[in-house]
């Protein structure tokens, strides 16, 4: 195909390959489609924009080594293979808190940096792009939505189905992108069947083609050519997700993987040009994929579910080292790169490379260059504007905080911190010293790419008081009061102490982490010295039972926001000493302490 070899760096010709899958084989046809990939150009790796006195990011390194440096040096790859998957819907890094990793924007930029290279790369994903779990159903498809038509424009070809899909409905994520326009990616699950009056129904008829499509809505392979050479992709389920699958949904069954891949290997052989590399999208464990790998040495490259959110550095070797089973981790944070090296002799010398997205992969530049750079910043901020416009923010569920709960006849309800300051004015003070009195602020006039996070519940949530719970936040003009993290946000509502300040009871509501009246944190001093040693000196300080469960509550309650993920820095006694508020009662607790 004189057309592929012609094709620029970065992008493919995308060949169809159409299936037929029942539990009796497989019929299938080929047809030929047009190049997709880049609409921008490439962007020269920087430093974040954000501020001025930015240190630049250094290039990442996987433990201590640069980036492709086992590769061939001087020499680009013949072919380069984008591995990804399990994202569960994160779109960006929340940027409240540095370093972070993962997002579209820092994907693209890593793969604008090799089409700059010259290097010819297709992506694959395994899917599970859909969110895990999400407060409202269409964010979670606007998510779903923006991520698949970014994956189009880095120039990924084939998705496959996972757990996450089919958990969110698998028929209302069709709706969200295939059953829109015939475009990539597309999506491959080869052995997903119908399950119609307890009798099979063939993926085609249970999946068909739209209106004016060529293609079922789910497919079993398809076949790129990558920098001249043609790359198969099959997409199948393993045993243990179909058989969630099966108990989550009856109305899906699975036909058997042998028979699927037979067929589709079959297919892939007979194909005019015939893949010299073939891909496995595999929704199965790495066990699964073992197995996998030594019945089927057909496939070069087995991506699997990941055992664990952080990622393997190497892949799993099967069949004398042909083989390589990958896993990328989760919401990615990495994505796995595959270059193929032709041999002398035929074949290919494969190189894998685990890419961490880390700040470096930040589009430099303004924001209005940022986004002209970088295809993904104007989805991105278009999803930002649909959150604030569709309201979603107002729709976020409320139900009742332990408190309410265990005193429904009180009607306790949330007040706000300036309520507190009559009585607590040492805390007040301290209080409005702290990030904390002004943490929605992050949202609303620094956050960026996108901007506009104030309207977004799911950011917003860590910015305010109560937004989950009855009376809590739930926006700026129906609460300003609630605005911010305040002394709510870890007390709970305080209608009723206010009105009652030295009811026991109601005093106890408001030290949810104490199991007993009296039971306080260690002294600020003595967090102050475990903060300063290092991690494995900390358990040697002597504390007692008490102590340390409160330690370990309070830690927890801090952990609902400040997690890994969003504050990977977060430190409990490191931290609480910014915020401790605890005063002695001499002189009414005038004076703050002096603890910044």
């Amino acid at each position: 195909m004189t057309e592929a070899n012609a094709t620029p760096p970065g992008r493919g010709t995308v060949l169809r390959v159409l299936g037929v899958a029942a539990l009796g084989g497989i019929v299938l046809g080929l047809a030929t489609l047009g190049t997709c990939g880049w609409s921008r150009n490439p962007t020269t790796l920087n430093t974040p924009d954000s501020k001025a006195d930015d240190k630049p990011e250094k290039e990442p390194t996987i433990d201590g080594r640069p980036l492709f440096a086992d590769w061939p040096k001087g020499q680009k790859p013949d072919a380069t293979l984008i591995l990804s998957g399990q994202t569960f819907g994160f779109l960006q890094p929340c940027g409240c808190s540095r370093p972070q990793m993962g997002g579209l924007e820092r994907r693209a930029v890593f793969l604008n940096s090799l089409k700059a290279k010259g290097w010819s790369f297709v992506g694959f994903d395994l899917g599970d792009l859909y969110p895990q779990k999400s407060a409202i159903d269409d964010q979670a498809k606007l998510k779903y939505r923006l991520t698949m038509n970014a994956l189009r424009d880095m120039n990924y070809v084939a998705v496959g189905v996972g757990k996450s899909d089919f958990t969110a409905e698998l028929d209302k994520v069709l709706g969200e992108y295939v059953l829109q326009k015939e475009q990539p990616p597309y999506l491959l699950a080869g052995n997903l069947l119908g399950m119609t009056n307890g009798q099979p129904q063939p993926r085609e008829d249970r999946f068909p083609k739209p209106p004016g499509a060529t293609r079922p809505m789910i497919g079993v392979a398809e076949v790129a050519v990558v920098g001249g050479i043609p790359v198969g992709v099959v997409g199948i389920i393993g045993k243990t997700l179909a058989e969630e699958v099966k108990k989550l949904d009856p109305s899906f069954t699975f036909a058997d993987n042998g028979l699927v891949l037979k067929g589709a290997i079959a297919a892939l052989e007979a194909n005019a040009p015939k893949p010299l590399l073939n891909v496995l999208l595999y929704q199965g464990t790495s066990t699964e994929a073992a197995l996998l790998a030594a019945a089927w040495p057909q496939f070069q490259i087995i991506l699997c579910q990941a055992d664990d959110p952080e990622p393997p550095q190497f892949p799993t070797q099967a069949n004398n080292g042909k083989t390589l089973i990958i896993q990328v981790g989760h919401k990615g944070r990495y994505v796995g790169v595959v270059g193929a090296f032709k041999k002398a002799g035929g074949g290919f010398d494969l190189k894998y490379q685990l890419v961490p997205l880390t700040e470096y992969f930040i589009t430099p530049g303004s924001e209005e260059a940022a986004s002209k750079a970088n295809a993904v910043l104007p989805l991105l901020e278009t999803y930002s504007e649909n959150v604030r416009d569709r309201k979603f923010l107002t729709r976020m569920p409320k139900g009742p905080h332990p408190a309410q709960i265990q005193e429904p006849k009180l009607n306790l309800s949330y007040v706000g911190s300036d309520k507190c300051q009559n009585c607590h004015a040492p805390q007040f003070a301290k209080w409005k010293g702290t990030p904390h009195s002004h943490a929605l602020d992050a949202l609303e006039k620094i956050a960026k790419r996108p901007s506009q996070r104030n309207f977004d519940g799911e950011c917003v949530q860590c910015h305010v008081v109560g937004l989950h719970y009855k009376t809590g936040y739930e926006d700026q003009k129906a609460t300003p009061h609630l605005a911010h993290v305040g002394c709510e946000s870890c007390h709970g509502p305080g209608s009723g102490h206010m009105t009652n300040k030295d009811n026991a009871g109601l005093q106890a509501l408001q030290i949810p982490w104490a199991q007993k009246a009296g039971e306080r944190l260690p002294e600020l001093e003595l967090i102050k010295k475990i903060g300063a040693l290092p991690s494995i000196e900390r358990g040697k300080v002597p504390l007692k039972p008490q102590e340390s469960r409160i330690i370990n509550a309070v830690s927890s309650m801090c952990g609902k926001c400040h997690d890994h993920e969003n504050d990977p820095n977060f430190d409990f006694f490191t931290y609480w000493p910014k915020v401790f508020h605890t005063f002695p009662k001499a002189d009414g607790g005038a004076k703050p302490d002096p603890e910044k």
